[in-house]
């Protein structure tokens, strides 16, 4: 890939999309290299990672070094300043991308309010691979439609997102041990199940399982376990007469005053509630996330 960067114009109004304004890869080895979030003149937002060498963010008069794997995320108009110094010795050799649009800004405060300005994120992550991806494809001139482009941005901000979450990447390998887990809870949910039958299910020990479930799935066992009898709670609320005692007992619940605290907590109503307002949520099948 060249080491180059790429800027976009567009001849239509865009202002209803978020797009890219300038997407690349540069060094610098310049003490020149310096930018002003109050001096630009203009308003868009900036994603900058760094390869190899370092810079230098002052955020809200909090300095940062940005080393090696680090990134950050910065919003002009804004009260910071992001630089090069030629103590480091090395070239300061980054990727980066500009954005502009309806939403961007929402976006960038909601990732800052949420993780901070720094980002650390290892090369393949899903962030940084998307982001090679939208560089060798504006090469190929095979990204430059401006619904193509805000599709693909919209995309890189979910995958950061997703990091700040804990998620795994879509597509990640799930080792067999999770699967077998999970299978497990698919089909044993009905009964009080403990930590030690479901590390069991997986073949390894308990404290293995649970570092390992976190690490795959973002959540643990438990979590997880709770997520599958709810969802079926809710089915049978929608599609049987069964009472709520009945139903918390038939999922696996030990006491239906549980049952409705948990079910309340993750749906955002009672289980009566829910049922007596079928009518205006007409999905067959409920899904938590």
């Amino acid at each position: 890939m060249l080491k180059t960067n790429y800027g976009f114009s567009y001849m239509d109004e865009a202002k209803q999309l978020m797009v890219i304004r300038k997407i690349g890869w540069e060094s610098t080895t310049n003490e020149t290299y310096r930018w002003d979030g109050l001096t630009r003149g203009d308003k868009f937002v900036v994603f900058q990672y760094t390869l190899s060498g370092e810079g230098h963010l002052v955020y809200e008069d909090k300095h940062f070094t940005i080393p090696k794997n680090h990134g950050f995320f910065v919003k002009i108009p804004d009260g910071h300043r992001y630089y090069y110094q030629s103590e480091s010795k090395t070239p300061w050799e980054f990727i980066f991308l500009v954005a502009e649009g309806a939403h961007v800004f929402s976006y960038w405060n909601e990732i800052i309010e949420r993780n901070g300005p720094i980002m650390i994120l290892k090369p393949n992550s899903k962030p940084i691979t998307i982001l090679w991806e939208m560089m060798q494809d504006v090469q190929n001139k095979v990204m430059l439609d401006k619904y193509d482009i805000s599709v693909r941005l919209y995309e890189w901000i979910v995958s950061c997102l997703r990091f700040i979450d804990g998620k795994p990447d879509y597509g990640h390998v799930i080792p067999e041990a999770i699967i077998n887990a999970q299978k497990f809870m698919e089909e044993q949910y009905h009964r009080v199940l403990t930590l030690e039958e479901i590390a069991a299910a997986a073949n390894t020990s308990k404290y293995h399982f649970c570092r390992l479930y976190v690490k795959y799935t973002g959540v643990t066992p438990i979590s997880h376990l709770t997520k599958i009898r709810i969802e079926e709670a809710a089915r049978l609320l929608r599609e049987t007469k069964q009472s709520v005692a009945k139903i918390a007992a038939s999922t696996g619940f030990e006491n239906s005053s549980y049952f409705g605290k948990v079910f309340r907590r993750m749906i955002g109503t009672s289980p009566q509630q829910f049922r007596d307002a079928s009518d205006d949520l007409p999905a067959n099948h409920i899904f938590i996330d």
